[in-house]
């Protein structure tokens, strides 16, 4: 494992939120930057990085933004990609993208992209690339689903079946040590690069980490989409879901660690806080975040200090159900919950595997009425009589999200279901 990193002194927190823009958290307290009170050109964040210079770089479908606490920077965006998967600083001042198809860098005024056939090829070639990370020497670490790349600033250099690896591996995230080593996470395992040659850290019961980091100890952490976070320290591995009650959610899309020994996990219902001793989870309802679904979490040096959790006044939802004929639907079962609910469910009912839920049903008027709720977004879904279905937003593909503010009780109005 890499040896321990030290204290490198006071420094702030940022986490991009689902579609509300970035929230920062300093010795001053939290702060949500959006579209409105801020350079910040848009609310719709793809990816986050630290740079070497304390800076943090931000990713959306404008270009990139630096920010360094007070002041912004606008990097345009170049057509060559149409989303970030992920972002990384060099130590040159230059700018990686991952993305759809291959991976970009911007430095010196200019973008050039180099093509996903560059970074795998025969049977492994494809066009997904879901991580780019830059070490201190400026060696540029690319994974994409099935390798592994490394470009010295003139080459790339591919890892994969038959080069560098004796099977097929689904690579998924990256992540770099203290002493610049990559590891790759895969979909049952890690795989660390040392001496030349790559050796597998085998985890069986692990599925797909989604984001990993390396603590300030050198223990590694892996977050998955479904099964909380899984740690490393060399030669055990541990995991830590809900059901343990030290995690808001098992669904992780965030790793990051500070010098000063913590662990901030960004999930889809709050960010978790481990701080070598316990854990602290914040969420709309006990402090300033401005989301509890957290897309990516940057932390400058030692972070900021912990706030103490404040229970914010409790919000209210209420609205009827009626059919495809405008008549009301009595009786039937009204769920909302926290996270998006995808074409099928695992729990006895939509809602019922989720973080957080509450469940009434209409009455002979089809009015539906929530009281004591958590300040928070929540999606709404509703018995039909032949099953289930949900508030979608504007496409009709996704969750619609409703804001319950602290304090309010939001009619939603009526709510008529669709005829298939």
């Amino acid at each position: 494992m890499p040896e321990p990193v030290a204290a490198q002194g006071p420094g702030m927190a940022c986490f991009g939120l689902s579609d509300g823009g970035l929230t920062c958290l300093n010795e001053s307290g939290w702060k949500t930057y959006n579209d409105k009170n801020s350079d910040l050109p848009t609310n719709y964040l793809n990816a986050g990085a630290l740079c070497p210079d304390g800076k943090i770089a931000i990713a959306h479908f404008d270009g990139i933004s630096l920010f360094d606490g007070a002041n912004w920077q606008q990097v345009p965006k170049t057509e060559n990609y149409s989303s970030a998967d992920s972002l990384a600083c060099g130590p040159d001042g230059s700018l990686w993208v991952a993305h759809f198809q291959g991976v970009s860098r911007y430095a010196a005024g200019q973008w050039t992209t180099y093509g996903s056939e560059l970074l795998a090829t025969g049977a492994a070639a494809n066009e997904l690339v879901y991580d780019v990370a830059v070490a201190a020497d400026g060696n540029v670490w690319v994974a994409t689903s099935r390798s592994v790349a490394l470009f010295d600033g003139k080459t790339w250099a591919v890892f994969q079946n038959g080069q560098g690896f004796d099977k097929d591996l689904f690579f998924n995230a990256l992540a770099l040590d203290s002493a610049g080593r990559p590891w790759a996470g895969y979909s049952n395992g890690v795989a660390v690069y040392e001496n030349g040659t790559w050796r597998l850290i085998e985890k069986p019961d692990y599925n797909s980490p989604a984001a990993m980091t390396l603590d300030a100890a050198g223990k590694l952490w892996l977050g998955s989409i479904v099964g909380g976070v899984a740690t490393f320290d060399g030669s055990t591995w541990a995991n830590i879901d809900r059901a343990s009650g030290k995690l808001g959610s098992d669904q992780i899309n965030a790793v990051a660690a500070d010098s000063q020994g913590r662990v901030w996990l960004g999930t889809s219902y709050g960010l978790s806080v481990f701080d070598g001793q316990g854990w602290q989870t914040y969420r709309m309802d006990n402090s300033d975040l401005g989301d509890n679904n957290l897309k990516f979490v940057v932390v400058v040096k030692d972070g900021p200090p912990l706030p103490a959790s404040a229970e914010k006044t409790q919000a209210g939802l209420t609205g009827k159900l009626e059919d495809a004929a405008h008549a009301p639907l009595a009786g039937m079962r009204v769920e909302i919950c926290v996270e998006t609910i995808g074409f099928s469910f695992d729990g006895e009912t939509p809602c019922s595997d989720q973080p957080f839920f509450l469940s009434t049903q209409t009455d002979d008027t089809g009015v539906f009425t929530f009281s004591n709720v958590p300040a928070g977004y929540y999606i709404i879904v509703a018995e039909t009589g032949t099953g289930w279905a949900q508030l979608t937003d504007q496409f009709g593909i996704s969750s619609e999200r409703t804001l319950l503010a602290p304090g309010d009780t939001y009619d939603i109005g009526t709510l008529t279901l669709e005829t298939e």
